[in-house]
């Protein structure tokens, strides 16, 4: 009987420890939602009948929906949508097409998996091939689910899971979307070593609001040899204005030496998660990627003197 009793007690004592010890948050869940570079690089179509507002780009931080946003939201109100190039129109219910790029146009599937995704919409036209311009269906607010705008992207989907692509390469072809760079938010990804130069540099912007550019309140650089596993924090980039940001290597690392990079952009403002990384690849990642064994995407270039 004593030693129940002495059992009990133990057991009471283990939950009065478990239960009054701070619980941690389950912050970031890992989840591989992004890609870089899409299988091809395309002059895409609007998806719509003109070049509408972007009221949310691609690997945005916000406090809605995914985060960071895995497409690309834009104004739309019940208006036809159409085929960004030539393919195959894939019924996925009654509110989403996954649109199957044709890549080579010859109407035969023996290219890359590469989908252009419609979300959200009011109605779909039927399954088969449609050319590029052609329409597909309507967009809408999914049955009043959201309101009306169509949220769109390239992506693939296969036994991994679903992951979207930069789409600012598929428009750099027109100034409507200021050649894509309103689409995404890491644009064009620069490195130069010309006569020992050694800087990376990044364009990066949230295209959220109608009526300006919102501009990240942080933009900082971790680097490491390549073969290592730690990453140096570089500090911030420097900002040279139009939207750039730079980073120099020169005398960090011997000449010939191999080196990954990658930059965290931190947007102000939100009560929730805050921060994107390029390249972008998890859902919610953590903002030290140090302090995580899940690997991060990254750049890698050589030092040359």
């Amino acid at each position: 009987m004593i030693y129940k009793i002495k059992k009990l007690l133990s057991v009471l004592l283990i939950l009065i420890i478990v239960f009054s010890s701070p619980i941690p948050a389950l912050a970031y869940s890992y989840s591989h939602v992004f890609e870089n570079v899409p299988p091809a690089i395309l002059n895409w179509a609007c998806p719509l009948s003109n070049w509408p507002t972007v009221t949310s780009s691609w690997n945005t931080p916000r406090d809605i929906g995914t985060n960071p946003h895995q497409g690309v939201d834009l104004s739309a109100n019940f208006v036809p949508v159409y085929a960004v190039w030539n393919g195959w129109l894939t019924r996925v219910g009654n509110y989403t097409i996954h649109f199957q790029i044709d890549i080579n146009n010859d109407g035969i599937k023996n290219d890359s998996i590469y989908y252009c995704y419609y979300y959200h919409l009011s109605a779909r036209k039927p399954e088969g091939y449609y050319k590029k311009g052609a329409q597909i269906g309507t967009s809408g607010d999914e049955g009043g689910a959201y309101d009306p705008h169509l949220h769109f992207g390239g992506a693939i989907t296969d036994s991994y899971g679903t992951r979207w692509y930069r789409n600012e390469i598929n428009y750099r072809w027109t100034s409507y979307w200021c050649n894509g760079e309103d689409l995404d938010s890491f644009k064009q990804v620069h490195w130069n070593w010309n006569n020992g130069l050694n800087t990376a540099q990044i364009t990066i912007y949230f295209m959220d609001d109608p009526n300006y550019y919102v501009q990240p309140s942080e933009v900082r650089i971790f680097h490491r040899k390549a073969g290592t596993s730690i990453w140096t924090d570089g500090g911030l980039m420097n900002y040279k204005g139009n939207n750039i940001y730079e980073y120099s290597f020169y005398g960090k690392y011997p000449a010939g030496t191999s080196i990954n990079w990658l930059v965290r952009i931190k947007r102000s403002g939100l009560s929730g998660y805050s921060y994107c990384w390029a390249p972008a690849k998890y859902y919610q990642p953590d903002p030290n990627p140090n302090s995580t064994s899940y690997p991060y995407a990254y750049y890698t270039n050589t030092i040359n003197y």
